[in-house]
């Protein structure tokens, strides 16, 4: 059974009026399942391309290039510019550059580097202009060689405005080809990793786990909406410090401006206790043995720095029960004064153990609503409206659920019923005494007898005993 739990942040009211439609977090269902940080080469994903599970050295992936015949050009995976990527800080000095490649029925004995495989590190100046490009050759004397480990160095004497890592099959070059595990780092001191170096993640994300038994991937085993959801799993033989976190690349966001942020969680087996019970707010204090929705804002330039503004905020979700079904975890919060970001983790705390998914994230701005708004000042709840708003439901068009979100000036009794454009009575709801405030409840799409109803344009109602107020909403199956 789907529910939605709303979370109220501070000791204000904190809708200020309706929300966006627009999600500003990319992939928010995992749906791409295109690597993160790495683009294709002249090939094509499903063809030339894959990222492959059945074939790795390590973790769950490996980057996969196929090729049947020679092609015009070379064919393979580009990275982005990892140089100065969020935390990287690429300076001078001796890199070590590694990866390991793994070949099926390749072309032997290549007569020149156009029949070769290999990965390719490209160092670039701030011009553009080339301080060096190294290449790790594979092993081609046997047509199938296991996975083998390249090893090379480079020496720059000035940072790097830019490094991309390429992984080829030259355009006479023939057979499978697996990489993973790439590497690229200052040997004197940390300056920079390659961004999913091992295939792991999907478009806009990253993760974060040890190799001990725990992991935390993007799985097809279950999903709120679509096929994906990220699964997070942790065995109870791993340490008690272990954490897991599967995290969003940072988005832009408007200094000061209230978000309405959220996700879809499900547990199997979690680690229960009666103190594991949700709260009403967002909170910063970090507690062990709870999974989370972890979020915090950034400053500064979100591409090339990760400046955090005020520290994690963590949404704790239920463990009352180890097993629970899909529900929705929301809170809204507004952005810190310098904030220039925003991006969101799905965590386990330390001494977490069973399994959860995480699905449907969204973080989307809250627009006011001229005359209605409720706007929060501190403490304070000031410019109450002195009528009753019912609000756009979202999704909308939808299938086969939509969020029902109303607004009340003061303690009313309600009713909430949805009718067919014939005025015809589909669905009562609510029909209780609410306080005034938010409130947001769930149709699922069917009437009063628990039947699916059809396509097509319906109705939501909100009646009290001094204003009657409607919205058109769409199903669409």
């Amino acid at each position: 059974m789907k529910k939605t739990l709303l979370l109220m942040l501070g000791l204000c009211l904190v809708f200020a009026g309706t929300v966006s439609a627009e999600n500003i977090v990319g992939n928010s269902s995992l749906e791409d399942q295109s690597p993160a940080f790495w683009g294709t080469l002249n090939g094509t994903i499903g063809t030339e391309l894959a990222i492959e599970s059945a074939v790795k050295y390590a973790g769950v992936h490996s980057f996969k290039v196929t090729k049947s015949a020679t092609t015009a050009d070379v064919v393979g995976w580009v990275s982005v510019n990892n140089a100065t990527l969020y935390w990287n800080n690429a300076g001078a000095g001796t890199y070590a550059l590694t990866g390991r490649i793994k070949t099926v029925g390749v072309n032997t004995s290549p007569a020149n580097d156009d029949a070769k495989v290999g990965i390719v590190f490209e160092f670039k100046n701030a011009a553009g202009g080339e301080l060096t490009t190294e290449t790790l050759w594979a092993d081609q004397s046997l047509a199938d060689k296991d996975w083998a480990e390249l090893t090379g160095a480079t020496i720059l004497t000035e940072a790097p405005a830019s490094l991309v890592i390429k992984l080829i099959m030259g355009k006479n070059a023939t057979g499978t080809v697996y990489f993973d595990e790439l590497g690229c780092n200052t040997a004197d001191s940390w300056t920079m990793w390659p961004f999913n170096a091992g295939a792991e993640d999907v478009t806009g994300w990253m993760d974060w786990y040890s190799n001990n038994g725990s992991y935390a991937v993007v799985t097809d085993k279950q999903a709120h909406t679509g096929t994906y959801s990220i699964e997070m799993s942790q065995p109870d033989t791993c340490s008690a410090l272990s954490e897991l976190v599967y995290y969003s690349k940072p988005y832009p966001v408007e200094a000061g401006a209230w978000y309405k942020i959220g996700v879809w969680v499900k547990t199997e087996g979690v680690n229960d206790s009666s103190i594991y019970e949700p709260g009403p707010f967002a909170t910063r204090k970090y507690e062990a043995g709870w999974i989370n929705l972890c979020y915090f804002w950034h400053k500064g330039d979100i591409e090339t720095s990760w400046d955090l503004e005020g520290g994690d905020k963590f949404v704790y979700i239920e463990q009352r029960d180890p097993t629970t079904g899909w529900t929705h975890y929301v809170v809204a919060e507004q952005a810190t004064e310098n904030a220039t970001g925003f991006s969101m983790r799905a965590r386990f705390n330390s001494a977490v153990t069973g399994t959860a998914y995480f699905d449907d994230f969204t973080i989307e701005k809250m627009v006011d609503a001229p005359g209605n708004a409720i706007r929060p000042t501190g403490n304070k709840i000031v410019n109450v409206p002195d009528k009753y708003i019912l609000l756009q439901n979202y999704p909308n068009p939808f299938n086969p659920e939509t969020t029902i979100e109303y607004i009340l000036p003061k303690q009313s009794k309600i009713s909430l019923t949805i009718y067919d454009v014939l005025g015809h009575q589909v669905r009562k709801l609510a029909e209780t005494v609410q306080e005034s405030g938010y409130h947001a409840i769930i149709w699922d799409a069917k009437n009063d007898k628990g039947e699916n109803v059809p396509t097509g344009m319906y109705l939501y109602v909100l009646t009290t005993s001094e204003q009657r107020v409607a919205s058109k909403m769409v199903l669409m199956r």
